[in-house]
């Protein structure tokens, strides 16, 4: 790597990253850290009942923690997902996509997804901030594809996005479903259609890498290995400890909402393709 070249991703990375965007993101961490500094009895009070359920905790509960292990873990990985997604983004075109996604990931996912919690009726009560993060690591997904089209020039477009939602799915149905045959059935189905998408994206295109520069191709390899990583994060094992147990089915409803949203909003045009000022064609 030649050091007369990193500097324009440096460059590139200074000038598509803003401040504000920053701090914007930067307040779920700190809402999630003003409540764990809060009583235990307030925090159960703001956690979500499934059979006494409420406008206020249905949002509030999923910034709250009890053990400060899974507030780093969920602090970590909303870091690693939204910092992440906002950089891919903001290289790639897509920061004003990412700025409406993260606003909706923010304050209309949490409801959602405590709302859909409710079709499954139990006796539980649901906390924690990993829910968002899910979202946001489908938001990751669709801003990956747009980086490497905008950026690597790799042989693949916005459209064919659904093909890494599908290969994360394959990921999340080998380690997440309890049954190992339903896994590996739901594993191959969601592999047969990731693999029809990158069949039909390569299809009468070549493929060829044009931004091989030192950081480009590198912090493509490394967004592509925290997305298809970070399911085995998000979908441990089914085990519960100490009577907690983690929601499998919140954190797919996050994933796929995370994705499929901005990605509707792509298709149906509210927002250009990678049109505000690339990262990549600055200087």
């Amino acid at each position: 790597m030649s050091d007369s070249v990193t500097p324009r991703f440096r460059t590139a990375l200074r000038d598509a990253v803003r401040v504000r965007d920053c701090l914007g993101l930067a307040l779920v961490p700190a809402v999630a850290l003003a409540v764990f500094g809060l009583s235990e009895q307030s925090r159960w009070s703001l956690a979500f009942a499934y059979e006494a359920p409420t406008m206020t905790t249905a949002y509030a509960a999923h910034f709250v923690h009890f053990e400060a292990e899974h507030l780093v873990a969920n602090l970590l990985g909303y870091t690693l997902l939204a910092g992440g997604g906002y950089v891919l983004a903001a290289l790639a075109g897509y920061r004003r996509l990412f700025r409406a996604a993260a606003a909706t990931n923010v304050l209309a996912v949490p409801l959602t997804l405590s709302a859909l919690n409710l079709a499954v009726p139990r006796n539980a009560v649901g906390y924690g901030l990993s829910g968002i993060n899910m979202a946001f690591a489908g938001l990751f997904g669709l801003v990956l594809v747009g980086y490497a089209d905008r950026c690597l020039k790799l042989p693949v477009r916005v459209r064919d996005a659904p093909g890494v939602f599908f290969a994360a799915a394959a990921i999340i149905s080998l380690v997440a479903v309890p049954t190992p045959s339903l896994g590996m059935a739901l594993g191959a189905a969601n592999g047969t259609i990731a693999a029809g998408y990158a069949v039909a994206a390569g299809r009468g295109r070549r493929l060829s890498v044009s931004t091989t520069e030192a950081g480009w191709l590198d912090a493509g390899v490394l967004a592509t290995v925290t997305f298809l990583g970070y399911p085995f994060v998000g979908f441990p094992a089914p085990v519960a400890t100490d009577g907690v147990v983690v929601n499998h089915y919140v954190h797919f409803l996050g994933f796929g909402l995370g994705f499929v949203v901005p990605y509707a909003a792509l298709a149906t045009g509210a927002f250009d393709h990678g049109s505000d000022d690339p990262g990549l064609l600055s200087d």
